[in-house]
């Protein structure tokens, strides 16, 4: 018997450690890149899951975030970390929301940090879309699967070219936050090492004690293709960030 596929996804994501390919190394290292923030800034994650990238941040962060999610299991785990580990609402608060429908005040952050989600608004609609809640002199740090090499493996253009046929390059997405009214303070491509280590490698464990349990179901393989398509693409796309910030 088939489960419905949106909860053998959701219950593979919960068992990760992240809900996407990351590191608490690759994180801090970009906050690092950031110049001119208040000693204490505003933080607004979206797009959080689980909101690893937002303890991670909290470490070299002595402001207030804010991470908002749109799956309450995701939230739930989150919340239940931060009481296990005594972080207040002073520092970090949960907020059920639509990362496309924020009713935020205009320029109530000083940073924007999105980790994996914006494609789900597309590269440039969501940067146009959260400009608004970025002080003028705040950053937006968002990262975004792209193209690293101009000529790529057939099986990365197939698969992607169904999943995600808008994903762009370095030089296009930068090119993109212009238009929307950016400056590019740099980018940084995650290592590959991030993809395996925190993401891929406990899919595939949580895959299999899933199907232990399930019994077969498309879902998990539609899965092992995506990691399938990354361990036979050599490396021809990452997730980038992209360092902004709104003049």
């Amino acid at each position: 018997m088939n489960h419905d596929p949106f909860k053998i996804f959701l219950e593979v994501q919960l068992a990760l450690p992240r809900n996407g390919p990351g590191s608490k190394a690759a994180t801090q290292e970009v906050y690092g890149l950031l110049r001119g923030l208040p000693a204490k800034p505003r933080v607004l994650d979206l797009g959080c899951g689980q909101a690893p990238e937002a303890f991670d941040l909290l470490d070299v962060c002595d402001g207030h975030i804010t991470a908002v999610d749109l799956f309450e299991p995701f939230l739930d785990k989150a919340s239940a970390r931060a009481k296990a580990e005594g972080v207040g609402e002073d520092r970090l608060a949960f907020e059920r929301g639509d990362i496309e429908e924020l009713e935020y005040d205009a320029e109530s952050f000083d940073l924007i940090w999105s980790e994996g989600a914006i494609y789900l608004m597309g590269f440039a609609e969501g940067l146009q879309a959260w400009q608004p809640f970025v002080k003028h002199g705040g950053f937006v740090v968002v990262s975004e699967l792209t193209w690293l090499k101009s000529k790529r493996t057939p099986i990365a253009e197939s698969y992607w070219g169904n999943a995600y046929p808008t994903m762009g390059t370095v030089a296009s997405n930068r090119a993109l936050a212009v238009a929307a009214g950016y400056e590019v303070i740099g980018t940084m491509i995650l290592p590959l090492d991030d993809w395996r280590d925190s993401y891929y490698g406990p899919m595939r464990e949580a895959i299999a004690d899933a199907r232990h349990r399930h019994g077969p179901q498309p879902a998990y393989d539609e899965m092992e293709d995506e990691i399938t398509v990354f361990e036979k693409s050599a490396g021809d796309y990452s997730y980038v960030f992209y360092i902004l910030k709104r003049p």
